[in-house]
């Protein structure tokens, strides 16, 4: 099937036009400074994610006060961040694929500073629930934005790797939050407006960053803007790397539709399966941890921890280093290994905490900490999966489709932790975690594929 028509030149079909080149592709291509600024300038953009997420958790506590919120109103605060990912996934990875990387890679950036400031004004819990939201869908955006941009801009022996990355950057933004909202928790009655706002700072450093970024050759290929696709590549790899394969990529990838990049054709054109795949592990993920995160002190507290905003930090740096793992090893025991064994090793250290008579705070602590280190491992997988089972002109939708479904589970289960622990406890609560990473555990087993060292192509057709 030919690509789609440029309005520029309607009588041409640039899929009967070979891009000039040389001998490696972009997927056998050399690693270059190139390659690994790109990926550093993504991680920007996690990192953030990561931060303006992981602040709310230190925040919380100070903020139930001094906006007077009830139960329902700090699970909305809580949960309404995670609301905003799932709308931003599902509107924007299809408004990516259809507008192009970079320009979203920008604006979503600016979101991120407007909505950060605005939130040291806010005195009524639903201004800041409103504002929460708005981060949130800026968040959903960057998901499949970056790990699209990332995964169609480097050769395939650093794909793995590079998204791997990307989930440690959010780690460490996540991480560097609760270190930064335990140094602000000394500046008065404010600070937790002091720690809300401070995401505006690694936006802006990072927004500027991403200002020379190029777009996707593989995205302008799929478009058929073949010249723009062979002159970035020019530019950026040189004259070594040729885009001649690109196009044959992109014909093998599409099977059939329109090529919109919309919700339906991922469904229409045989991708429902992956998308299955990748939405139900990682709401197994996210569902759990994402609750727990966002009451981490809280629930320490409530198994007699003391210091539970050092404690927190201590666990969140520890998740950075599970993180740091996953991507150490994704590209050497495979893709299927690692998601099943980090499953499994959550659901133990979660069984550990429900059923164990805990009456040690570092044992708790610990248990803690290997739940978030081994789920943390795991966690790289949710851009690596999508961003290889989905072919160009669907990658941004497909990752927006299992980032927005995995969004529900985080959210349902952010929302209603405050009302489960009262009226389950906190050990009943944790149980209901057990059952979610169990049933992440036979997803796995039963539907996870090994893409470990395939070419884009060949991982999409195989979906």
């Amino acid at each position: 099937m030919s690509l789609p028509r440029t309005s520029r030149d309607p009588s041409r079909d640039p899929s009967r036009e070979p891009l000039q080149g040389s001998a490696a592709t972009l997927d056998n291509a050399p690693v270059t400074a190139f390659h690994r600024k790109m990926v550093a300038v993504a991680m920007g953009g996690p990192f953030c994610d990561g931060y303006l997420l992981g602040i709310m958790g230190v925040a919380l506590s100070l903020i139930t006060p001094a906006l007077d919120l009830d139960t329902m109103w700090t699970g909305l605060v809580a949960a309404s961040v995670l609301v905003g990912v799932f709308l931003g996934g599902v509107v924007f990875g299809p408004i990516t694929d259809r507008v192009g990387r970079h320009l979203m890679y920008v604006l979503n950036l600016v979101a991120f500073v407007i909505g950060s400031a605005l939130q040291f004004f806010v005195t009524e819990a639903w201004q800041l629930a409103v504002l929460r939201l708005f981060i949130g869908i800026a968040i959903g955006a960057d998901y499949p934005i970056a790990s699209a941009l990332t995964t169609e801009l480097v050769p395939r022996r650093m794909r793995g790797p590079a998204l791997s990355g990307l989930v440690l950057a959010w780690w460490v933004g996540y991480g560097v939050s609760f270190w930064a909202g335990w140094l602000l928790l000394g500046t008065g009655d404010d600070a937790w407006r002091w720690m809300l706002a401070s995401g505006a700072v690694p936006a802006v450093l990072f927004l500027l960053l991403r200002a020379g970024v190029p777009e996707s050759p593989r995205w302008l290929a799929s478009r058929g803007r073949v010249e723009e696709a062979r002159e970035v590549v020019r530019r950026h790899l040189g004259q070594e790397v040729s885009a001649e394969e690109l196009l044959a990529e992109v014909r093998q990838d599409r099977r059939g539709g329109s090529g919109l990049g919309n919700l339906a054709e991922v469904f229409r054109r045989g991708y429902g399966i992956p998308a299955l795949f990748c939405s139900l592990f990682w709401i197994c993920q996210v569902a759990p941890a994402f609750a727990v995160r966002s009451f981490q002190p809280q629930m320490l507290e409530s198994f007699g921890v003391t210091g539970t905003f050092g404690a927190s930090a201590l666990i969140t740096t520890i998740a950075v280093a599970g993180t740091g793992l996953g991507l150490v090893v994704v590209n050497r025991v495979g893709r299927r290994p690692l998601l099943i064994g980090s499953f499994l090793c959550v659901n133990v250290s979660l069984i550990a905490l429900t059923v164990l008579p805990l009456h040690y705070a570092a044992l708790v602590v610990a248990l803690f900490a290997a739940f978030q280190f081994f789920e943390a491992a795991g966690s790289g997988l949710q851009f690596v999966y999508p961003s290889e089972l989905f072919p160009t002109d669907l990658r941004a939708t497909g990752v927006g489709v299992a980032t927005a479904m995995s969004r529900v589970g985080s959210a349902s289960s952010t929302f209603l932790l405050p009302m489960a622990t009262a009226d389950l406890g906190v050990r009943g609560t944790l149980a209901i975690g057990v059952a979610i990473t169990l049933i992440g555990l036979v997803v796995s087993v039963v539907l996870a594929p090994e893409t470990k060292n395939l070419g884009l192509a060949e991982a999409s057709s195989r979906a």
